[in-house]
């Protein structure tokens, strides 16, 4: 059974730069799987705020 939660965040910072603005992030099995613009308000969907920054969701071996 995969787990998914929807996370709105005012910021979003990409890899190259780039923030992008009131993003809704989904997560399953606890890792980011897609993003999305938030154009209306969404059930089941925690607005946290604040920045998330794209590279701490990415692992280097």
């Amino acid at each position: 059974m995969s787990m998914e939660k929807h996370i709105g965040v005012s910021r979003l910072h990409l890899l190259d730069g780039h923030i992008l603005r009131n993003q809704i992030l989904i997560f399953r099995n606890g890792k980011l799987a897609a993003y999305y613009p938030l154009t209306k308000e969404e059930a089941f969907t925690s607005w946290i705020g604040g920045d998330f920054y794209l590279e701490d969701t990415i692992k280097t071996e």
